[in-house]
């Protein structure tokens, strides 16, 4: 290189107009100078040459914008600097945030982005319950569709719920069986299990009665009929055109010999089913301006029900969003709605499918587990006693109904961490060796004081899935609360990793976790990761990986320490790190796993005012669970969204 080469790139560097300032520059270089200036890009950052980058207007590119949003992680987060370096003061972290925000960013407080408007087809689960609910009939059909891929940790986010042709004719097939059903039932012909849910299906798909004595009511009894059904399934007013296809379908199924009027709706119904409008919850388009005025826009209340419906419910709206949706009233009634919502057993719906990601729980039950290998020997009947086949459906109730009882009665998000009271039946009690619960019933539970048990450390369900079939595992548990409590995942590990031994042949001495942990280590490639997450899942080395009490567990050392340097000596001091001086970092992660299962795409940058917002909000109100709800549902990526500038056509 000549030798002026660096005198140019220099030159070059002071022509590009940027925001960052001296007083900016010499903030950063304080906190984070050692590490990432003048040559040094720790973890592959130099913040030196990203401050360079600032655009004076405008906001960086979608690369650098991703890279400031890491910084803006670590410095809220407090995991940089690290805990043994010297820590800003609360001031000066204020004032690193404020200029990423604000200067770097462009992101006012209180003037939040809605985002892409996506259009989204229906999950599995959503499909089921939205079949259930719209016919009164449970459909073993439903089961075999294919599992839907996830993103960001969810399977409502639209960019990946694509709809392949063997998907479509799947959709098909199913539709086919649905109206195959109705029809059967409705002449009480169906048999077994669907011959008790007549009237159920009467009143549903038939809200008009069965077919009229008269022919020459036949054709509007026929219309009016096919009109209320659509309305539910379109989940909105429906175009005549519309009807007028769907009844040319209905009565065209009549020519077919022994069909009935029965056989005419159920025709049309299965042309619904397969109908776009009722496998897609469409972008609003409403109100739509030409001028090109940037300002968010509510979206119509009619798309506001189907939003709601579909986030606590998993399935279409009933009768009376329907009725506040179109009278024009549900935006200014959400609360109210958000709140009968909740207290209906349909929300327990939103508890499975968000707690089941979230946090895993749908996995307990069909995860590999050997609890003979994990009793070491003892004998048989010890495994079939403690862990007997219903002990891990338990498990996952014991999660889901600790959740949902934080959300109905407004209780602090953190008491899923640290709560001392939880849900047990007999079988799950013994397991965790507490006294006087008899009975199969899942029952509300205060645990005795000296108890190892409280909060989700100590669930089965999570200490299940964060094992392998035969032991613990600490990686795995401590990512897990890295990534799924505190919101600051460790980066992907380096490839060709070898996998933690196994613990020795019989005649050697057993190592300890911690001891294969250290091994484990001694790749400098892997020890910055893992000094992250091995002290999180260390902390639960007190229970074994089907979520027992060690026998031995006083003699094992769980102590360990955050990566922002809180000490703990187990895993009820952890927990109560998390629920205490890191709750706003739990606060925020919930708040950002809840809103992108909400509104169905992944979070960008500009949804940190949101997110602020959320999280500002639970925090005067004491860490509500059920407030952080109503925050994700009166939040501005859910109930607005931004202007479309061309016209859109409907779905037909």
């Amino acid at each position: 290189m000549p030798r002026s080469a660096p005198l140019l790139v220099a030159a070059w560097l002071m022509a590009i107009p940027v925001v960052a300032t001296a007083a900016d520059e010499s903030r950063f270089r304080e906190v984070c100078g050692s590490c990432h200036f003048d040559g040094s890009a720790e973890g592959g950052l130099a913040i030196d040459a990203l401050l360079t980058r600032v655009p004076a207007d405008g906001i960086p590119d979608a690369a650098n914008r991703d890279t400031w949003m890491r910084v803006l992680r670590a410095i809220r987060t407090e995991v940089m600097p690290p805990a043994e370096e010297p820590h800003p003061t609360e001031e000066h972290r204020r004032a690193l945030i404020a200029f990423i925000t604000r200067d770097v960013l462009r992101l006012e407080a209180g003037q939040a982005d809605p985002g892409p408007s996506v259009p989204r087809r229906l999950n599995r689960s959503e499909y089921r319950h939205t079949i259930r609910d719209l016919t009164g009939l449970s459909i073993e059909a439903v089961n075999d569709l294919p599992a839907d891929d996830t993103s960001y940790g969810f399977d409502t986010v639209g960019a990946t719920l694509g709809l392949s042709p063997l998907l479509v004719e799947r959709y098909l097939e199913v539709a086919q069986e649905v109206g195959a059903a109705v029809a059967a039932t409705a002449r009480g012909q169906a048999p077994e299990p669907h011959r008790h849910r007549r009237d159920e299906v009467l009143a549903r798909v038939f809200p008009l009665g069965l077919a009229p004595a008269t022919e020459a009511d036949r054709g509007p009894h026929l219309r009016g009929t096919i009109a209320a059904v659509a309305e539910r399934a379109f989940r909105g007013p429906v175009p005549p055109t519309t009807i007028t296809r769907l009844v040319a379908i209905a009565e065209a199924s009549v020519d077919v010999p022994g069909a009935g009027f029965e056989d005419a709706v159920a025709a049309s119904l299965t042309a619904m089913l397969a109908s776009p409008r009722f496998l897609f919850i469409a972008a609003d388009h409403s109100g739509d301006r030409a001028s090109g005025d940037p300002t968010p826009v509510p979206i119509s209340d009619v798309a506001l029900a189907s939003r709601l419906s579909f986030f606590l419910w998993s399935s279409m709206p009933d009768d009376e969003l329907r009725t506040l949706a179109e009278a024009g009233r549900l935006h200014d009634n959400l609360s109210q709605q958000v709140d009968r919502m909740l207290a209906d057993p349909k929300a327990d719906r939103f508890v499975a499918d968000f707690v089941g990601q979230w946090l895993q729980t749908r996995d307990v039950e069909t995860m590999p587990v050997d609890p003979r290998r994990i009793f070491r020997g003892r004998e048989r009947f010890m495994a079939e006693q403690l862990f007997p086949p219903g002990v891990r459906h338990a498990m996952r109730r014991e999660t889901e109904m600790v959740f949902a009882r934080l959300v109905r009665d407004n209780l602090p998000a953190t008491d899923l961490i640290a709560g001392r009271d939880t849900f047990l039946n007999e079988s799950l009690a013994r397991l965790y060796g507490v006294a006087d619960v008899s009975g199969p019933e899942m029952r509300l539970v205060s645990l005795p004081d000296g108890s190892h048990r409280g909060g989700l450390l100590s669930h089965g369900s999570f200490l299940i899935v964060t094992s392998t079939p035969t032991r613990t595992s600490p990686v795995k548990r401590g990512k897990f609360i890295l990534t799924n409590l505190l919101g600051t995942p460790a980066p992907p590990p380096p490839p060709n990793v070898p996998p933690l031994e196994e613990p020795m042949r019989r005649q050697e001495v057993r190592p300890t976790m911690r001891q294969l942990m250290e091994q484990h280590r001694a790749d400098p490639l892997c020890a910055g990761c893992h000094a992250r997450m091995d002290p999180l899942g260390l902390a639960l080395e007190s229970f074994d990986a089907i979520g027992r009490w060690r026998d031995d567990a006083e003699s094992l050392d769980t102590s360990g320490s955050l990566i922002t340097g809180e000490p703990f000596a187990n895993a009820e001091e952890l927990a109560a790190l998390i629920a205490g001086p890191r709750r706003q970092d739990f606060h925020r992660c919930l708040a950002e796993k809840l809103l992108t299962y909400a509104i169905g795409r992944g979070l960008e940058y500009f949804d940190d005012p949101t997110v602020n917002t959320m999280v500002e909000r639970m925090d005067r109100d004491g860490g509500g669970l059920g407030t952080l709800v109503h925050a994700v549902t009166e939040s501005v990526p859910f109930r607005m969204r931004r202007p479309s500038l061309t016209a859109v056509e409907p779905i037909p």
